[in-house]
C-alpha cells in the first residue's frame, strides 16, 4: 500500500470563536499529537511578544508543515470571505496558494459546524474542495479516521494493481473467428451432401483443438 508512517507536521488554522470552540480545537491537536501527528498550534507554539501575523503566515508558507488544518465554523466562514483579522490574513495567504495551485493537498478543510439548512460552513476560496466532515458526534470518529489516514497518505480505498488483457480479446478471438467460418461451411456441405464435407469436418476440428 502507498502512504508512509513518517511521522507528518501540521499547522490548525482556526478562528477564536468561542472558548467551547477553542477547547474543541485544543482535544483534536492533543487527539492528534497522541497518534503521532506533530502539531503546530498558536496556543502551544505562539508566545506573547511575538507578531501573530508573521507567525501566521510562516505556518503556511514552511515546506517542512505538511498539511494546514482549516477548522470551519460560521465565525471563520464570515471573517474569511470580509478578509477580516488573523483569520482574513490567514485566508489572503491560504488562498492564494489554492488558487494557483488546483490540485494542491496541503490545505484540508475540516468543518466543524453547518449552516441552519445543513450546508457545510465552507469559506468562499476552499468551498468547491473536498472537506473532512467533523460536525457532529455521530459523524466524527469516521471524519477523524479519514482525517488520520489523510495525514499519514493511507487513504482506505487505493487503486487495485493493474492486471494483463484477458486472453480471450487476443489469441482466442482470431481462433473463435475461423471456427464460425469453418462450422457455416461444414453446415453447408452437410445440408448439400458434398463429396469434401468429410474433409471439412476434419479441418474443422482441427481448428477446433487449435483454439483450445
Amino acid at each position: 500500500m502507498s502512504g508512509s508512517t513518517e511521522q507528518p507536521k501540521v499547522f490548525i488554522s482556526y478562528s477564536w470563536t468561542s472558548p467551547q470552540h477553542e477547547f474543541w480545537v485544543l482535544e483534536l491537536a492533543e487527539r492528534l499529537t497522541a497518534d503521532g501527528i506533530f502539531v503546530v498550534l498558536d496556543k502551544w507554539d505562539l508566545a506573547e511578544g511575538q507578531d501573530k501575523y508573521v507567525f501566521m503566515e510562516k505556518m503556511v508558507n514552511d515546506e517542512k508543515i505538511s498539511k494546514v488544518l482549516i477548522v470551519c465554523d460560521k465565525k471563520y466562514c464570515d471573517k474569511a470571505d470580509a478578509r477580516d483579522g488573523g483569520v482574513g490574513t490567514e485566508t489572503q495567504i491560504i488562498s492564494k496558494e489554492v488558487y494557483d495551485k488546483v490540485d494542491q493537498k496541503k490545505f484540508i478543510a475540516l468543518v466543524k459546524e453547518r449552516s441552519e439548512s445543513g450546508d457545510p460552513c465552507l469559506p468562499l476560496f476552499i468551498a468547491s474542495r473536498i472537506y473532512i466532515d467533523l460536525s457532529s458526534e455521530l459523524i466524527y470518529e469516521d471524519g477523524y479516521q479519514k482525517l488520520i489516514r489523510a495525514l499519514y497518505e493511507r487513504p482506505l480505498m487505493v487503486r487495485p494493481p493493474l492486471g494483463v488483457p484477458p486472453s480471450y480479446i487476443t489469441d482466442e478471438s482470431v481462433s473463435v473467428l475461423k471456427i464460425a467460418h469453418k462450422t457455416e461451411q461444414v453446415k453447408l456441405a452437410i445440408i448439400g451432401d458434398k463429396k469434401n464435407k468429410n474433409s471439412l469436418i476434419s479441418d474443422y476440428f482441427i481448428e477446433f483443438f487449435k483454439s483450445l
